[in-house]
């Protein structure tokens, strides 16, 4: 495989998302990670380097994915 081939970051679905989808996106980042877990659902939250929260949405909104995947393109810290 050759090394300079930049491998596609996985992207969470429009809307709802599963805890398994949101692992695999939050892996690839070291600010992105799940919080407020209630068991059922849970935040998806993006902070800046300091720390700070630019986003975050509940697993279950309508249009979770389409918000979050935006915020995670303009501010994810990738691995």
């Amino acid at each position: 495989m050759n090394a300079n081939v930049a491998t596609a970051l996985v992207v969470l679905p429009e809307g709802p998302f599963t805890r398994e989808e949101a692992k695999v996106v939050a892996a690839q980042y070291t600010n992105v990670g799940i919080e407020n877990d209630q068991g059922t659902h849970f935040q998806l939250v993006v902070r800046d380097e300091d720390g700070m929260l630019k986003d975050r949405v509940w697993s279950f909104q309508e249009d979770a994915g389409a918000w979050i995947n935006r915020t995670i393109a303009g501010y994810g810290i990738k691995k």
